[in-house]
């Protein structure tokens, strides 16, 4: 599919990655497009920048933060058919890039959106009372993950870089207690100990950990993927599979499943969950796919199921 370069804005954050690039690089890099460049100073400027266009390409330079901002403005907009996101990944975990294989060279992921190869992708939505609607495309996880999130904040982020969510993990895990889930996966329930749950549409999580090794972003389902109550050292172990991007779904203690809906629900204040990174709430859940909502670009060794 031929991408227009008539018409695009750029949405830069220049904060991503404890701000360890210089966005006029960014700039030298898209010579040959003519581009309207916003950047961001303040949370919800990607939003609302992403619901304004309704048409051309929209690429996003910043961190899985940012793209998660972009693509809830567009969902607020209703997914225009007419736009088509592209990702320069410039934040410290950079998730979605990895399974859309865009790389966090900066130059690679330039030639990346130059050949402009494009699939048309599913989004998720999540519902809760504490945050009523939003959107991502990546992976949503509660328990472990969502803490181990939250713990590596823009501080840790800027001292530690990648390394952030392994000292976030090993903060997390020596204190986490278990907490019992009722899960609901189109219609059928499971209740079941949990230390974490993957909510996934894309594959990896805080960092490059593989939250959801099997997820395909364009089969109309969410990947769930329970980490059970396996004790630490059976969950420490499960790690280096993760690390290494292997499968590891078929190891004791992980339970996964395929749906087009699933409800989460746990006693109030027991199970936080981030989206993409972002805190979400700790309130009954409830996430959708929505088949084939957003155009994207992709990088050469995109296959849409890792199998």
């Amino acid at each position: 599919m031929e991408v227009s370069r008539s018409k695009v804005r750029v949405i830069c954050n220049p904060s991503s990655g404890g701000g360890n690039y210089d966005p006029d690089e960014l700039r030298d890099g898209l010579e040959g497009y003519e581009f309207e460049w916003v950047g961001t100073e303040k949370p919800g400027d990607a939003r609302e920048a992403a619901k304004e266009w309704s048409s051309g390409l929209l690429v996003v330079a910043g961190g899985d933060g940012t793209v998660n901002e972009a693509v809830n403005g567009l969902g607020m907009a209703g997914f225009p058919e007419e736009v088509t996101l592209a990702i320069l990944p410039t934040g410290t975990g950079n998730d979605l890039a990895a399974t859309l294989c865009i790389l966090e060279d900066h130059e690679a992921a330039q030639e990346v959106l130059r050949k402009g190869r494009v699939r048309t992708l599913d989004v998720a939505r999540v519902r809760s009372r504490s945050i009523g609607e939003q959107y991502f495309i990546n992976v949503a996880t509660g328990g472990v993950g969502a803490q181990i999130s939250d713990t590596a904040d823009e501080e840790m982020k800027s001292q530690w870089g990648k390394l952030s969510y392994l000292r976030a993990s090993l903060e997390v895990a020596r204190d986490f207690d278990v907490r019992e889930a009722k899960l609901t996966l189109d219609g059928e329930e499971h209740t079941l100990r949990a230390v974490n749950v993957a909510v996934g549409n894309c594959r990896y999580a805080g960092g490059g950990w593989l939250a959801s090794p099997k997820a395909n972003p364009e089969d109309g389902l969410l990947d769930l993927v329970v980490i059970e109550d396996v004790g630490l050292p059976e969950m420490l172990s499960l790690a280096p599979s993760a690390l290494s991007q292997e499968d590891y779904l078929d190891k004791e203690g992980v339970f996964f499943a395929r749906a087009k809906e699933i409800q989460v629900e746990t006693d109030p204040g027991n199970l936080q969950f981030t989206a993409d990174g972002e805190v979400i709430g700790d309130q009954p859940a409830e996430f959708a796919v929505i088949p084939k909502a957003l155009k994207v670009i992709v990088g050469p060794e995109y296959t849409p199921d890792p199998g």
